[in-house]
Parts: C-alpha cells; structure tokens; sequence
C-alpha cells in the first residue's frame, strides 16, 4: 500500500508541475506580448513624430528659398540698407551677374589648371 501511495504522489506531483508549468509559460507569453505591443505603440508613435519632423523640416526649407530670393533680397537692402557701412544694396548681385561671375572665374582656374599641367609636363 505505501508503494501505491508514493507511486500516486509522484504522479500528482509530475501533474501539478506540469500544470504550473503550463500556467506559468501562459502568463510569461502574455507578458512578452504585451511588451511586444507596447514597444509596438512606441514605435508607430516615434515615426508619427519623424514624419512631422521631417515635414516641418521641409515646410522650413521652403520658407527659406523664399526669404532669400535675391529679388526679394535687393528690395529689402534698397529699402533698409541706405547709409550702412555692413552692406550695400549694390552688393545683391542678380542670378545672371553671378552665372556670369562664376564661368568667367571657372574659366580663368581651367586655364590656369592648363598652363600649371604643362609646365609640369616639360
């Protein structure tokens, strides 16, 4: 009769270890999942607030393009600039005058580019 009883003990004992394994891997998997949807929420929340970012940054972009129109640029020097000594409204050049500006100096620094690549090759 013992033997029967320590043969029916270790039978309950394997099932309730059994079962609180059981219970207890259900309670950790509902843990990890609402880990999971937290980090989840985290995430949608933190590209929600890039996206805004990014279009505030962009939205600021444009607002600079136009601020520094050099149209706009020349009639706020002509209007504000006068007598002072910083700048000079004749200092806002046009587009074209800086095209201009620009090849012309791009042309000079090819040419010297040249002139230095030959002497060098002599």
């Amino acid at each position: 009769m013992k033997e029967l009883w320590q043969h029916t003990n270790k039978f309950y004992l394997a099932n309730i270890s059994l079962v609180a394994a059981v219970i207890l891997s259900i309670v950790l998997m509902f843990a990890v999942q609402f880990k999971v949807e937290s980090l989840q929420d985290e995430v949608l929340k933190t590209e929600g607030e890039i996206v805004a970012f990014e279009d505030e940054i962009q939205l600021l972009e444009v607002e600079w393009v136009y601020l520094t129109r050099p149209e706009r640029l020349r009639t706020l020097a002509s209007r504000f600039l006068q007598d002072n000594s910083y700048a000079l409204a004749s200092q806002i050049k046009d587009t074209s005058q800086l095209e201009q500006y620009y090849l012309v100096n791009y042309k000079k620094l090819e040419e010297e580019q040249v002139a230095m690549a030959e002497q060098v090759s002599f």
